[in-house]
C-alpha cells in the first residue's frame, strides 16, 4: 500500500514539476501591416527583470517555464502578450499602436513607465507627427497644435524662428518662461541673443531686436521623439529649473540589422501670409489728411504711373526654400548607429533675410558586455540667418515697417541711375534703401555631445540593480553682425555710420549619475523601483559686444570707425541636486510614486541651502481588476498627482553691479542703478492634476481628460525705487500667481481596412491665471509693454496675469487680455488605396486679444487701409481679437509599390515617397495685422498679443522626395 501511495504522489508531482520546468523557447516578431521580422523588440518576462531581444531577422531565443507570460515591446508598437504553452517556438504579429497607450515616456532622470500606468498628462509627439507632414524650418514652430496645454507665439516671422512656447500659462513675472529642453540627456541652451541692433535704430530693449532663439539650431528631422512635461506635477524631478515645464528630445537611433540609406530632398516656397493693405488715396482723401500742398505730388505721380504699393515691394518676395537629408543608420547585435547630415537653405519673403542651416549628426550605441552599455550623441550644427530690421524702434529709421506706416505711396525712394537711393520725404529711412544695404546677421557654430553609460550590477529573475551616468555639453559660439551705412538718412550729421559685432560664448555642462534597484515580490505582481542620484549643471557665457561709429565712407568694419565701444559680460552658474525616488506598480493596477529633488543654486541668495521639491502620485487602472465586465471599455484609470518646481533669480540679481566711466580724465566706477538683493530665494511652483483616462474597442477610441491647478509662489519682479536711493529698481520675491486649466484629448482608429485607414485626434486645451497676491501697489512690469499712455500689461492683484491695460482719464482701465478662452486642434491621418496618405492638422484658438500698435502707426502716417471708412475715421481703441481658426499642415504623399520598384531596381530601392505639403496655408481671422500670432518683445516674456510692425509671417509649399535604400 505505501509503494502504491508513493507512486501516485511521483504521478501527481510530474505534470507540477514539468509546469515549473525552464526550457528554451525561441519565436519571430513580424510588423503587422508589412509582416517584415522587427529587430530590436524587447521580450520581458511578465513581473521579471528576465528578457531578451530580436535579432536582425525578429528571432528570440531565452529560457521560460509553461505559463509564463511574455511581453513584447516596441516603439510605435502596441504592447502584446503570449502565454507560454506546452509548444516550444511561436510567432508574434505586433500592430500599429495609435493611441500611444502602450509608448513608454518618461517617469524620472533615470526610469521610464508604460503610457498606460502614468499618473500625469505627458504630451508626447513622434517623429511621423513632428516632421513627417511637412517639411519645418524649427522644432519649437512644429509643435503647433499638437499637444494640449502648449501655447505657442511666434515673437518674429523671420526666416530661421524666433517662438514663444507657455506650458499651461505664464510661470513668472521676470525669470524664465520658456520650458527647459533637454536632448539626448543634454541640457540645451534656448537663449535668445541680442545683436545690438538697437544702439542703432534706438529701440529700448534687447528683446525688441527681432532675434531667433537657439532651439531653431536643431535639425527637426532628427528627432524621434518628444515628450512635454506640462507642468510642476510631471516636472519636479527635474527641480530648479523646470518652473516653466520641460521637453525632453531623443533623438533617433540606429537598429540592429543591414545599413539602410535615407535620402529625401524638399523644395518649397516662402510667400507672406497676408497684407495688411494699402489705402486707396483719392484727391480728397489726400487733401484731408496731408492739405492741399501734398495734392499736387499725388497728381503727378498719378500721372506718371508712380504710385507704389511699398508694402508688396517689401514682403512680396517668393523665397525658394530647399532642404536636403541623407542619414545611413543599421548595427548588429553589439553595435548600432545613426549617421544624418542635412542642409537647409530658406530665403524669407524680405529680399536679402533668410537662413542656412547645416547640420551633421551621429549616434552610436555599443553592448560593450552582457552588463555595460555605451551611448554617445553627437551633433554639430552651423546656421547663418539674415534676420531683416522690423519691430520697435525709436525713429533710427531702420524698422521696414515704421517706414512703410508712414510713407505715402506717391513718394519715390527707388535709386537713380547710378545706384543712389533719395530720402524719404515722409520719414526718417527709406525703407528700400535699408532692405538693400543694412544688414543684420547672426552665425552660429555649436558642438552638442551627449554620452551615457548602463552598468547591470545584478539581475535575476527578481531583482534588477543598475548605475546610470550621462553627461551633457552645449558649446556653440555667435557672432552678431549690424552695418548700417553713413549715407543712412537719421546717420547724416549724427553717428555716420554704425558697426556692431557680438562675440558670444555659452557652455552648458551637465551629468547625472543614478542607482536604479528594481525588486519583484508577491509572485511579480508587486514591484518596486527605487533610483536615487546626483544631477550637477554649470553654466557659462562671455558675451563681448563691440561697437564703432563715424564711419569712413563705404567701410564695413570695426577698425574703420573713429568713435569706439566694448562691453563684455562673463555670467557663471553652478547647480547641485539631490533626487530620490520610489515607484510602486501592483499588477498595472495600482501606481504610486513619491520623489523628491534638493537643489541648491548660486543664483539664490544663500548658494549652500538646498531646496526640497516633492512629487508625488497615483494611478488606478481600474478596467485591470478582475471584477472589471465591461468588455467594450478596455482602459478605464483616474489618477491624481501633486508636484512642485522652481526658477532661481536671474544673473546679476543678488548684486549691484559697478559699470566703468571716466570722471575728468580719471577712470573710475558708478553704479548702474539696480540694487542687488543678497537674500533672494526661488519662486517656486506647486501644482495639483486630476485626470480620467478612457479607452474602448481595444484602443480603438481613447479620452485623456485633465484638470490642473498650479500656484506659483514668491515670484521675482523689479519693484521701481525711489530715485532719491540713487537706484532705479530692485528684484524682489513678492507675489503670488495661479493658473487652472482643463486639457481634453480624443483619438479615434474610424477605420481601419485594408485598402483604407483613417485616424482623428482632437485636442482641446484652456487656461485661466491671476494674481493672487501682490505685495506692492499694481504696476506695468518692465519689458512687457510700452506704458500705459499705448498699453501694457498690467500686474494687479485679483486681475489676469496677462490682462492689458491703458490709462483713460487718468485711470488705468483693463483694456484686453492676451490669453485665448480655449484652443482646439484636429489632425487627422488617411491612409486609401494603400499607397496614398494624406493628412491634415486644423488649428482653432478662440479669444485673447491682441494691442496693434502697427496700426497705431499707420493710422498716425494717414496710411491705413481702413482710414476712408466710419470704423477707421471713430477708432477709439487698438486692441483687437487675435482669434483664429489656421489650417497649420496640409499633405498628400504617394508610396510607389514595392512591386513597381522591385521590377526596376530590383532590391537596391526599399521605399519611394513623392509627396506635396503646405504650411499655413490658410487662416480665417478678424484680426487686421499680419498675424494673430505676435509678440514684439521676444520670445521669454508675458507680453505675447503685443505688435509693433512685426516681420510677417509666412505661409509655405513644398514638394517632396523620399527615398529608401
Amino acid at each position: 500500500m505505501k509503494k502504491i501511495q508513493l507512486i501516485l504522489l511521483l504521478l501527481t508531482m510530474v505534470p507540477t514539476m514539468l509546469f515549473a520546468q525552464e526550457r528554451s523557447i525561441s519565436g519571430t516578431v513580424t510588423s503587422g501591416l508589412e509582416q517584415e521580422p522587427l529587430p530590436g523588440v524587447s521580450v520581458i518576462i511578465e513581473g521579471s527583470a528576465q528578457g531578451t531581444v530580436t535579432d536582425l531577422e525578429g528571432k528570440f531565443k531565452l529560457n521560460a517555464k509553461q505559463g509564463d507570460v511574455l511581453v513584447f515591446k516596441f516603439v510605435g508598437y502596441k504592447i502584446q502578450t503570449q502565454t507560454v504553452g506546452p509548444n516550444n517556438s511561436f510567432d508574434i504579429s505586433l500592430e500599429e499602436d495609435v493611441t500611444s497607450l502602450d509608448e513608454v515616456v518618461v517617469s524620472g532622470l533615470a526610469s521610464s513607465i508604460k503610457r498606460s500606468n502614468l499618473a500625469n498628462a505627458v504630451g508626447t509627439v513622434d517623429a511621423a507627427q513632428l516632421a513627417g507632414t511637412t517639411s519645418q524650418p524649427t522644432m519649437d514652430g512644429a509643435l503647433y497644435g499638437k499637444i494640449t496645454g502648449v501655447n505657442i507665439t511666434a515673437s518674429s516671422g523671420a526666416p530661421g524662428g524666433g517662438m514663444g512656447i507657455r506650458l499651461r500659462g505664464v510661470s513668472s513675472i521676470k525669470g524664465n518662461n520658456q520650458p527647459l529642453f533637454i536632448i539626448d540627456g543634454i541640457y540645451l541652451n534656448n537663449a535668445e541673443i541680442p545683436s545690438g541692433l538697437r544702439f542703432a535704430s534706438g529701440a529700448n530693449r534687447g528683446n525688441e531686436e527681432n532675434s531667433a532663439n537657439r532651439i531653431a539650431d536643431l535639425d527637426p528631422t532628427d528627432i524621434e521623439s518628444i515628450e512635454v512635461l506640462k507642468g510642476a506635477s510631471a516636472a519636479a524631478i527635474y527641480g530648479t529649473r523646470a518652473n516653466a515645464g520641460v521637453i525632453i528630445i531623443t533623438t533617433k537611433k540606429g537598429k540592429a540589422g543591414k545599413t539602410k540609406i535615407n535620402f529625401s530632398q524638399d523644395v518649397g516656397v516662402n510667400t507672406i501670409q497676408r497684407y495688411m493693405g494699402v489705402r486707396n488715396f483719392t484727391e480728397e482723401s489726400v487733401r484731408a489728411t496731408y492739405g492741399d500742398a501734398e495734392v499736387e505730388k499725388f497728381k503727378a505721380a498719378q500721372a506718371a504711373g508712380k504710385i507704389y504699393n511699398y508694402e508688396e515691394e517689401l514682403y512680396g518676395e517668393k523665397g525658394l526654400i530647399t532642404n536636403t537629408k541623407l542619414s545611413l543608420s543599421g548595427g548588429n547585435d553589439k553595435t548600432s548607429f545613426f549617421i544624418a547630415g542635412s542642409m537647409r537653405d530658406e530665403e524669407g519673403i524680405v529680399k536679402n533675410t533668410g537662413f542656412e542651416r547645416n547640420s551633421l549628426r551621429a549616434n552610436i550605441n555599443h553592448q560593450l558586455s552582457d552588463a555595460i552599455k555605451l551611448g554617445l550623441s553627437t551633433n554639430y550644427v552651423n546656421t547663418f540667418t539674415r534676420r531683416g530690421t522690423t519691430g520697435n524702434e525709436n525713429e533710427g529709421g531702420l524698422s521696414y515697417g515704421y517706414n512703410l506706416a508712414f510713407t505715402r505711396p506717391w513718394a519715390e525712394l527707388h535709386p537713380d541711375e547710378n545706384g543712389n537711393y533719395p530720402a524719404n520725404p515722409n520719414f526718417a529711412g527709406n525703407m528700400l534703401f535699408v532692405r538693400d544695404k543694412v544688414k543684420n546677421e547672426d552665425r552660429v557654430n555649436r558642438i552638442m555631445q551627449g554620452a551615457n553609460l548602463e552598468i547591470k550590477l545584478l539581475q535575476n529573475s527578481t531583482t534588477s540593480m543598475k548605475a546610470k551616468l550621462n553627461g551633457g555639453l552645449d558649446f556653440f559660439m555667435n557672432e552678431t553682425y549690424v552695418y548700417v551705412p553713413e549715407d543712412h538718412g537719421p546717420q547724416i550729421g549724427t553717428k555716420n555710420g554704425f558697426v556692431g559685432v557680438g562675440k558670444n560664448k555659452f557652455r552648458n555642462l551637465n551629468y547625472q549619475a543614478f542607482m536604479v534597484f528594481d525588486k519583484f515580490l508577491m509572485d511579480n505582481k508587486l514591484s518596486l523601483s527605487t533610483q536615487a542620484g546626483i544631477s550637477y549643471l554649470n553654466f557659462n557665457r562671455d558675451l563681448v559686444y563691440n561697437q564703432t561709429t563715424q564711419l569712413i565712407p563705404g567701410q564695413e568694419n570695426l577698425t574703420h570707425g573713429g568713435a569706439k565701444d566694448i562691453i563684455q559680460t562673463q555670467e557663471v552658474e553652478e547647480e547641485f541636486g539631490i533626487v530620490l525616488q520610489e515607484e510602486v506598480n501592483y499588477d498595472d493596477k495600482i501606481i504610486g510614486t513619491l520623489g523628491v529633488r534638493m537643489d541648491k543654486s548660486s543664483l539664490n541668495g544663500d548658494p549652500n541651502e538646498y531646496y526640497p521639491f516633492l512629487k508625488t502620485s497615483l494611478a488606478v487602472n481600474i478596467a485591470n481588476f478582475d471584477f472589471w465586465s465591461v468588455d467594450a471599455m478596455n482602459v478605464l484609470k483616474v489618477r491624481g498627482a501633486y508636484g512642485e518646481t522652481g526658477t532661481s533669480a536671474g544673473y546679476g540679481s543678488l548684486f549691484t553691479p559697478l559699470v566703468s566711466t571716466v570722471i575728468d580724465g580719471m577712470p573710475g566706477t558708478v553704479i548702474r542703478g539696480n540694487r542687488g538683493t543678497p537674500d533672494l530665494i526661488p519662486e517656486t511652483s506647486s501644482e495639483m492634476e486630476f485626470g480620467l483616462d478612457m479607452a474602448w474597442l481595444d484602443n480603438r477610441i481613447s479620452l485623456e481628460a485633465s484638470y490642473y491647478s498650479r500656484d506659483v509662489n514668491d515670484l521675482l519682479f523689479d519693484r521701481a525705487l525711489e530715485s532719491s536711493s540713487g537706484y532705479t529698481s530692485q528684484v524682489i520675491n513678492d507675489a503670488d500667481i495661479n493658473n487652472q486649466g482643463i486639457e481634453l484629448g480624443l483619438t479615434v482608429d474610424a477605420v481601419n481596412k485594408e485598402n483604407f485607414r483613417w485616424v482623428s485626434t482632437t485636442n482641446f486645451w484652456k487656461n485661466k491665471s491671476k494674481v493672487t497676491r501682490l505685495g506692492v501697489p499694481s504696476f506695468p512690469p518692465p519689458g512687457n509693454g510700452f506704458g500705459l499712455g499705448l498699453g501694457t500689461f498690467y500686474m494687479e492683484e485679483g486681475a489676469s496675469v496677462t490682462q492689458l491695460a491703458q490709462s483713460v482719464d487718468g485711470e488705468v482701465v483693463k483694456v484686453g487680455d492676451a490669453e485665448p478662452d480655449f484652443q482646439m486642434s484636429f489632425t487627422n491621418n488617411i491612409t486609401f488605396l494603400k499607397n496614398f496618405d494624406f493628412s491634415f492638422l486644423v488649428h482653432w484658438k478662440q479669444g485673447g486679444e491682441n494691442l496693434n500698435l502697427t496700426k497705431l502707426l499707420t493710422d498716425l502716417g494717414g496710411t491705413t487701409v481702413d482710414l476712408d471708412t466710419e470704423a477707421g475715421q471713430n477708432r477709439s481703441s487698438f486692441i483687437e481679437p487675435a482669434g483664429y481658426v489656421r489650417l497649420r499642415e496640409v499633405a498628400l504623399y504617394y508610396r510607389i509599390p514595392k512591386t513597381a520598384l522591385s521590377g526596376v531596381f530590383g532590391d537596391t530601392v526599399e521605399r519611394v515617397k513623392l509627396g506635396v505639403s503646405g504650411r499655413n496655408l490658410w487662416t480665417k481671422t478678424d484680426y487686421s495685422g499680419y498675424d494673430p500670432e505676435v509678440s514684439v518683445n521676444g520670445s521669454n516674456v508675458i507680453s505675447s498679443g503685443l505688435d509693433v510692425t512685426p516681420f510677417p509671417s509666412s505661409k509655405q509649399l513644398y514638394f517632396h522626395l523620399n527615398v529608401a535604400f
